[in-house]
């Protein structure tokens, strides 16, 4: 038999009143009666009756998350990060894929914004898109935006350093002793321009002069990857060392340079981005630019959470989770150790 608010009432001795206001995280609940409240809830497995409970507080206890690509591990990640804190405060999630195509998560937020608290969102949208997102901000929508920026877009965001991420790789190989290092470059969006902007800059801190012609549009799937790098390779113009905007870019590559009899690292050096959760179960180890997932998830959460129970704008926050280089084998300096 489930257990009910009347249950948890009596193990503890309070009024049902007061253990429905601490499960719902009412201001006049003070913190420690509440903690003690949730202990004994979850203990006896307790889990409240979602429709009840929004009639109750005219909220859904439902955040959407809304990302490009469900089937690239690193999103994957994200959401669980988010999940780990949203189980614990009662909120269940909403995912929505969005096949890093703008026009789909335009709709996507339309269909999940009536149903929804509010949302996270790792957004593909391009310049053109803003004012949308500025419409329904306007308006009231609760976003919290994870893993991209949307520039002119006042709203909490959570990122990694994505300068940084490029500068780190681009680095790590010039000091092994590369000098013709070329960039498969992501989409437009903030992440794509990020990286490529930290690539140029480590060319230029190193007095490397920057040449177009080593760098590739690629994008950010396997098949992406796979494609630049094959074009590359049947040129005969692909460079000694390549920094791919994200992991699954890189596997992609790897796949057309191991296909085309070429050596990792000894012909074509390789480092990618995201530390994806199967980079280190390869033929040859991906060395990649890491930042924590969970971590970016479990923060985006937790500002979503703030923003909905306290009905109050936030003040817009840019919080930076911060990269490191992780170095395996496809660069050719192994040491398995983040710097």
């Amino acid at each position: 038999m489930a257990t009910t608010i009347s249950d948890i009432a009596r193990a503890i001795g309070v009024s049902k009143m007061t253990v429905s206001r601490a499960i719902n995280n009412h201001p006049e609940i003070n913190a420690e009666t509440r903690a003690r409240i949730l202990e004994v809830a979850q203990k006896m497995n307790y889990r409240p009756n979602q429709y009840a409970r929004a009639l109750t507080t005219n909220h859904s206890y439902l955040p959407g998350i809304v990302v490009p690509d469900l089937m690239h591990s690193y999103f994957a990640e994200i959401c669980r990060g988010v999940e780990s804190v949203a189980r614990v405060a009662n909120y269940q999630n909403l995912i929505c894929n969005t096949d890093e195509e703008a026009s789909k998560e335009i709709g996507e937020i339309e269909a999940l914004l009536p149903r929804t608290d509010g949302l996270i969102v790792a957004s593909s949208a391009s310049t053109s898109d803003m004012k949308f997102y500025r419409k329904i901000i306007k308006e009231g929508a609760k976003i919290v935006l994870i893993d991209r920026r949307l520039e002119g877009v006042h709203c909490p965001m959570i990122t990694t350093d994505d300068v940084e991420v490029g500068l780190l790789a681009t680095e790590h190989l010039i000091q092994i002793g590369y000098k013709r290092i070329g960039h498969l470059r992501g989409t437009a969006v903030s992440t794509g321009e990020g990286r490529f902007l930290g690539y140029k800059k480590a060319l230029e801190k190193r007095d490397i002069a920057f040449d177009p012609a080593l760098v590739r549009d690629c994008g950010f799937t396997e098949g992406d990857g796979y494609a630049a790098m094959s074009q590359w390779l049947k040129e005969g113009k692909a460079p000694s060392a390549v920094f791919a905007a994200n992991d699954p870019a890189a596997i992609g590559a790897m796949s057309a340079i191991a296909e085309a009899g070429l050596n990792i690292p000894k012909d074509i050096a390789l480092v990618g981005s995201g530390n994806i959760h199967y980079g280190d179960m390869l033929k040859v180890l991906l060395t990649t630019v890491s930042w924590s997932k969970t971590e970016m998830g479990q923060t985006a959460v937790q500002l979503l959470i703030e923003m909905i129970e306290n009905k109050k704008k936030p003040k817009v926050r840019h919080i930076t989770v911060k990269p490191s280089i992780l170095v395996r084998e496809s660069c050719g300096a192994t040491n398995g150790s983040l710097v």
